[in-house]
This record gives C-alpha cells, structure tokens and sequence, in this order.
C-alpha cells in the first residue's frame, strides 16, 4: 500500500519545486489572459506615462521588460501590482510613424500586445494641464507639426468640461476658454483637436483636480428691462478689484445683462448692480467671475423673465427703395423694391456703447477696437473725409471699417395688428404681418415693383392697432418719403467691359433726378487705391444734377488698375416721427440705386 502512493507523491513533490515564477507563467498561459497597453496613440517628440494591464497576474516588482521598437525608449518601469504595470515613454522625433507592437518580458513570460500603440506625426502639449472643479481657465494648445485654422479648429475635454471658445493664433499654438463644471468628475481627460477631418488625441492630458472652486448668485430671477442688485459668495475664491463678472447661455456669451458697478468686501464676497437689456432672451444664465486668470463658474446662477412690453417705448423702423444693377455681359437692368416697417422697442441699456466721440485724439474712446477715423463713427468728420461736400465736388477716400462687431441683443419687436399701410395723395401700399420663424421676430412687408413707388411723395403710416397691448389704431403722418424722381444713366454704359484710362478725365451723363434742394445726387467709382497700398477706396462726387458731371484723371490715377465698380443714387430723408403716445421718434429715408461696371487701364 505504501507503495502504490510514492509515485503520486513524488508528482506532487515535483510539481511544487517549479517556484512562483513558474506558477504566474503557467496561470498566465492557462488563463484567458487579456493584454492591454494605454494610450493607443502617440506623437512624435512627445513623452507620456503608458499603462499595461493583464487579465492573470504575469508582473513581479523586479520585471523591467518592455520594448516598443526603434525610436521609443522606455525611461522607467514600474510594477504595481501583479496585474497592472505602468510606463514613462519617451517617442523621438523622427520615430517611425505607424502601429507598433509591444513586448513584454516579464516574470510571467514572454508577451506580445499587437498594434498597441500608434505613432503619429502631429501632436501638443497644453498649458496648464488642470484645472480645479468649479473653475474657468484658459488653456493653452502648443503644437507639433500641426496645421491648426481659425474658425475650423476645436478642442474638446469631455464630459463635464466646455470648451466656449478658441482662438487659432497659429498653425501650431492656440488657446482655449475651458470651464470645469461643478459635476465634473475628477481625474485624468483625453484632449482631443479637430481640424476639418482631421482628429488627434493627446491621452490622459489633463486633470480635473478634487479640490473644486464654488459660488452662490442673488437674485435667482431677473426680469427684462430691470436694474437690480445682486451678491456673489464664494469659497476658495480670490476675489479682487480687478475681477470681472461674464455671462452664458447654453454656452455662448451674452451681452445684454450689463454690470453698472461691483463692489468687493473681500476674496469670497462681493456685490454690485446690474442692468438686464430689455431685449435680453430669455431663459437661465451662467455666471462667470474672473480674477487674475482664475474663473469660478456659477451654472444656472439666474433666470431672466419676460416683462411686459412699454408701448410708450415703441420705434417705427420703415424702408421704401429702388435697387438696379446692370448686367455686365447683356446690358440688362434688374430691377428691385423693397418696402417694409418693423415696430420694436430700442435697446436699453444702449448697444454697442456710446460711439467714438473723438476722431484726432489716437484713442479707442468707444473701445470697439477701432480707433479715430478707422471707426465708421468718424466717418463725416472732416478730419476723415467725411466724403466730398455739397455740390459740384468731388475726392478720393479710403473706405474704413464698419468699427466694432458688439454682440448685441436683437430688438424685442411689437404687433401692431395684421396690417399696416403707407397712404398718400398717389396710392396706398398695403403690408402684411409676417414672424420669422427662427428669431420670432414680427414684420411688415410686401411684394411690390416700381408703378408702386410713387416718387415725390410723403407717405402716412397707418396702424391697425393691437387691442392686447392697448395699441390704438393710428396714422402717423409724414412717416416715409420717396425721392422726388427717377433717373437713368446715359453715356458711357456701364457694361459690356466698358474700359476707361486712369489718365484720362471720365465725363458721364444722366437724365437729371430733380434732387436739389431737398434730396441729394450722389456717384462713386469704387476700387482699391494706390496709397495705401491694397486699401479699398473710392472716387467720390456729389455733382450738380444737371445731368453731366466729369471725374479728373488725377483722381481716377488714385485707384489700382483693376475692374471697378460705378455706383449712382438718388437719396431723401424724411422727418424723425412717431407714434403719439409713445416718446421715441425716428427718421426715415429713400433711394432709388444703380449699379454698373467699369475697367479701370
């Protein structure tokens, strides 16, 4: 009996003498062992940590073993435990793009991951690399062998954390306004670059700390139109004299809450006054405070109510105009009227701020970012052109910007009934009520030719009224003028390729419009000048309309030789009027406007 067991002993005895080694390698092979390496993806010149993970225990604290191939160099390996192993992996510069496979000679055998990493040529680095819960920063993208284009390129940090802006500086640096939600969840965040079709992944780039910022907003409601005061309290913050108070919706930026003044008690609190726009949109709004580079986001901080509307605050926006334009190659006029009316309530607060109040004093007095006579404020200031003056003259002038691009609300428009009308002596044009379906925005119009635009006169405008609102049916009179009679263009024609040497005069002829003394008669060559160099300009002339007039060859030489465009018009301006029981006026014009060719030799 003793016998018969030794040799089953002695197998096991055997067995037992294979060591631990031996054991991890055989549940390593005998397992269903699932090999993992983190990033998938890498740049060139570009150093990261890597991850390796196992499903059966292969690792021991002493294993080093692990290649990437040519051009990758392993800097340190670190076992964590039996199943999870980490990496700090330089890639070179001129390393081999494509996929590598990864070798792993570890106490648990010999392995091969396939295609565990992917190099590639473009990659970046970001500055700073975390950001704190709560907190708004901006980030800076540095490139490598990037193409990055504005207003194509974007950036992305995942889940709980939005990107609201980017600004492409460059093909390879750019900067990012992120905000850390208050849910975010910490830790590390793939960043990832579009550009066009074209996506690259920097892994686990950033970190989203524990330690989070925080902020209450009061008032939690706000109504359109009002002034109110309102408090911050934060925690963690750093509140200071140079802080600065933002605010969003669904993301974007809104302008049309204003801060009238803030004052700061200390680095967590801080109160002031502000000023809701009477045509902000409704709906919640998200706070951000800034101070010094560090921002704590405050979501769903207040929402703005509707108010009701201030009939005694209604403007009358109205148009009636003649466009034609030559066609180049057959000569042919085509042929367009417009008329409307829109009935709003003017912004307040105002926007954009008050204009540029002063053209010679070198300052962005209005802060649009123009300055002096490169803001259209400027642009009747004698001290810019202002355009050539009444009568018989003419000049060359730059044409300058059309100043800064504020993001203003759009005014709140008013229903004044399903039909309103411009009356005269002539005809009666009647416009019908239309809402645009995207904006919400409420309008009068019609489609209507020239034999409805009767020249020289002063038409009334006639409301049907709106008994909800408590808008009374009413005409305001004198609300639209039309000028006093059309004209056509005569010799040369305005087409056809019709060329004209610079260093001759150029006389040109027209049946006259009657304008003077209550309209004006106005003509333009427009181009690009000689001085300076690329700017575009014009040659200007506000003649007698008497029906001949001739531009000199000194001003014609001002303009780059190049195909140009010939521009004439007759223009009114009517009287600044309103309804009566409202205290805004304004003014209306008319033009009939034709436009032609002319190459310039």
């Amino acid at each position: 009996m003793r016998h018969a067991l030794f040799p089953a002993l002695a197998l096991f005895l055997a067995a037992c003498e294979d060591g631990p080694a031996d054991e991890a390698k055989d549940r390593a092979e005998s397992s269903d062992n699932s090999l993992a390496f983190w990033p998938p993806e890498a740049g060139r010149a570009t150093t990261f940590d890597a991850r390796i993970s196992a499903g059966a225990s292969i690792f021991d604290f002493d294993d080093e073993g692990l290649d990437l191939g040519a051009g990758i160099t392993v800097d340190e390996f670190s076992v964590l435990d039996g199943w999870t192993a980490t990496a700090r992996v330089t890639v070179a510069a001129d390393a081999e793009l494509g996929a590598r496979n990864a070798e792993l000679d570890v106490t648990g055998g010999d392995f091969t991951i396939e295609d565990a990493l992917t190099i590639v040529d473009d990659s970046f680095t970001l500055s700073p690399a975390r950001a704190k819960i709560g907190e708004s920063i901006q980030v800076e993208f540095i490139g490598q062998n990037t193409e990055w284009v504005g207003a194509t390129t974007w950036a992305g940090f995942g889940d709980g954390i939005e990107v609201t802006a980017v600004d492409v500086l460059s093909e390879s640096f750019m900067i990012a306004d992120v905000t850390v939600s208050p849910d975010a969840i910490p830790g590390a965040r793939d960043v990832y670059v579009e550009n066009g079709p074209d996506l690259v992944t920097q892994y686990g780039a950033f970190t989203v700390d524990r330690v989070g910022l925080s902020a209450t907003f009061d008032p939690a409601e706000v109504s359109q139109g009002q002034t109110a005061s309102f408090t911050i309290v934060g925690k963690d913050t750093h509140f200071s004299d140079d802080s600065e108070i933002r605010f969003f919706q669904y993301g974007d930026e809104k302008d049309d809450i204003v801060i009238d003044n803030l004052t700061v008690i200390d680095a967590e609190n801080l109160y002031g006054t502000l000023t809701v726009s009477n045509a902000a949109e409704l709906g919640t709004r998200d706070v951000l405070v800034e101070t010094d580079g560090e921002g704590v986001f405050i979501e769903d901080a207040t929402n703005v109510i509707d108010a009701e509307i201030d009939i005694g605050q209604i403007g009358i926006s109205r148009w009636f105009y003649v466009i034609r334009g030559i066609d180049n190659t057959t000569g042919d006029i085509t042929e367009y009227t417009r008329v409307g009316a829109i009935f709003y309530l003017p912004l307040d607060p105002p926007c954009p701020p008050d204009p540029e109040a002063y053209c010679t004093n070198w300052a962005d007095d209005d802060e649009d970012g123009f300055t002096d006579c490169y803001d259209s404020d400027c642009a009747s200031d004698p001290a810019c052109g202002g355009g050539p003056q009444p009568y018989d003259a003419n000049g060359v002038f730059e044409t300058f910007s059309s100043g800064g691009t504020a993001d203003c609300p759009a005014n709140e428009t008013v229903d004044v009934g399903d039909h309103v009308w411009l009356e005269s002596g002539c005809n009666i044009v009647t416009l019908d009520r239309y809402t645009d379906g995207s904006s919400g925005s409420i309008y009068y119009t019609a489609d209507v030719t020239l034999d409805d635009y009767c020249f020289d006169q002063m038409y009334d405008l006639h409301v049907e009224g709106n008994e909800d609102l408590g808008i009374p049916e009413e005409t305001v009179e004198d609300a639209q003028p039309t000028v006093p009679a059309d004209f056509e263009l005569l010799e040369p024609w305005w087409w056809g390729n019709f060329t004209h040497s610079r260093a001759e005069p150029l006389t040109y002829y027209w049946t006259p419009a009657e304008t003077y003394p209550d309209a004006i008669f106005f003509t333009q060559i427009s181009g690009q000048l000689v001085e300076p160099n690329g700017a575009s300009g014009y040659v200007g002339s506000l003649p007698w309309d008497d029906g001949e007039h001739t531009y000199t060859a000194d001003e014609l030489s001002e303009l780059v030789a190049s195909p140009a465009t010939f521009a004439a018009y007759s223009y009114i301006k009517g009287p600044a009027v309103g309804f009566s029981f409202s205290t805004v006026q304004t003014e209306s014009d008319s033009y009939v406007y034709v436009q032609g060719t002319v190459v310039l030799e």
